[in-house]
């Protein structure tokens, strides 16, 4: 028997409020409390966390004028305490009803459980034309339900660099003349530069769940030289004094406002804590294309709706129409206006590229970025860690690249 929906103390006197108020007008029907939790994400993006916060919790209030038999409680968690969080009150059968989170977050919550898919409909959703929602298919339903995409793109202090590399010759070139340029060693963030070298769809293939169940995972001949190639191209990038690698994105938008960079690769969440220290010198551009021409391919960050499992019958409803809510045209535009660096999913809605420069940046990036399905974007999370130690000691010639990538082929293996 599924657990008994516990009701939060507060929210009750909210509910018993409500109904000695309404006595005067006659008997109504009780407000239906409905959980939501926000956890947009880590790092680097804390202005544009605190701005999505603040406009999500306009929106459930949006949603519950049109709404007045709903009562939407918005809670805020860190994504590092989000799985104790909602695993504690799931326990107690109150766990929450909608979810916003990254993908990794919402993949591990449904692996575990906490989640079930959603099973609207054709007549719901094609109307919004929602990029990236195959990637989510469950069964007759979706795992999770696209809500907004966040571009990589390049961010630089104009005093300093009057123009941004237009390729990795050029990123390299203006580094060995002495301009300070900054690059992640997480590869989520890095993988972009292995586009020009033919290596980005052999390493995404290494890390692809099925080709892990379908054994030992191993690349050919010709893959394997377009993969040793990029890394050996990281070694010789590192050699270039002026040309840093850090550990993450953070660090690279912390030396950026200090000053201590001219030009890094970024999110486009962090153009407003950007803006907060540079002002007008901020500039942003799409990322470098390769050394063969090719325009870069960097992966792009997506916040998903999900459904708690402790729902019942009408809050499942109830969250169902906040999603809704939350993809149509009214609320897409209203995200992508107010919450820097966030473009939407919904196709209907017309990205203003001619009154916001670094709009039409983010439009371009997402038209040559990578969207991992569900499976592969944690599959790559979860071994971020091992990975980026991987191409430290690349960078740092501490492995060859022969080495590098054996024991790349052996992590995708489990060994």
């Amino acid at each position: 028997m599924p657990p008994v929906r516990r009701m939060a103390p507060w929210a009750g006197v909210g509910l018993a409020l409500s109904l000695l108020l309404a006595g005067c007008r006659g008997a109504v029907a009780p407000l239906e409390n409905v959980q939501i939790t926000i956890a947009p994400g880590a790092g680097g993006d804390r202005v544009a966390s605190a701005s999505l916060r603040q406009l999500a919790g306009q929106m459930v209030q949006d949603f519950m004028r049109v709404n007045p038999g709903v009562n939407l409680h918005f809670r805020y968690v860190p994504e590092g305490q989000l799985l104790q969080n909602v695993s504690e009150r799931s326990s107690l059968g109150v766990g929450p009803d909608l979810l916003i989170t990254r993908v990794p977050a919402a993949f591990n919550l449904a692996r575990r459980g906490y989640t079930s898919p959603v099973e609207l409909g054709a007549a719901q959703l094609e109307p919004l034309r929602l990029q990236f929602l195959p990637s989510f298919r469950q069964g007759q339903g979706y795992a999770a339900l696209p809500l907004l995409v966040q571009p990589s793109l390049a961010c630089y202090d104009r005093r300093r660099l009057s123009r941004p590399p237009a390729s990795l010759e050029q990123l390299v070139a203006q580094a060995a003349a002495g301009q300070r340029m900054g690059l992640s060693l997480e590869l989520h963030e890095l993988l972009w530069t292995a586009t020009g070298f033919g290596a980005q769809p052999p390493l995404l293939h290494l890390f692809d769940p099925k080709t892990v169940a379908g054994g030992a995972p191993r690349l050919d001949p010709a893959a394997r030289g377009r993969v040793l190639a990029w890394l050996r191209w990281l070694y010789r990038s590192n050699v270039i004094p002026s040309l840093v690698f850090v550990d993450d994105g953070d660090q690279l938008v912390r030396r950026l406002e200090r000053g201590q960079l001219d030009w890094i690769s970024c999110n486009a969440t962090a153009i407003g804590r950007l803006r907060k220290s540079l002002g007008t010198h901020l500039a942003v551009s799409v990322l470098p294309r390769g050394v063969n021409g090719q325009a870069s391919r960097p992966l792009a960050n997506l916040l998903v709706l999900s459904f708690g499992r402790d729902s019942t019958p009408s809050q499942r409803r109830v969250a169902e129409r906040f999603a809704l809510f939350a993809l149509n045209d009214f609320s897409q535009n209203n995200l992508m206006v107010r919450a820097e660096g966030n473009m939407p999913v919904n196709q209907n809605v017309i990205v203003p590229v001619k009154e916001a420069p670094e709009l039409a940046v983010m439009e371009g990036s997402l038209r040559d970025s990578l969207v991992l399905t569900f499976q592969e974007g944690v599959r790559m999370r979860e071994l971020a860690d091992p990975l980026s130690q991987l191409l430290k000691e690349a960078v740092y010639g501490e492995r060859s690249a022969e080495q590098v990538l054996a024991a790349m082929e052996a992590l995708a293996a489990g060994r």
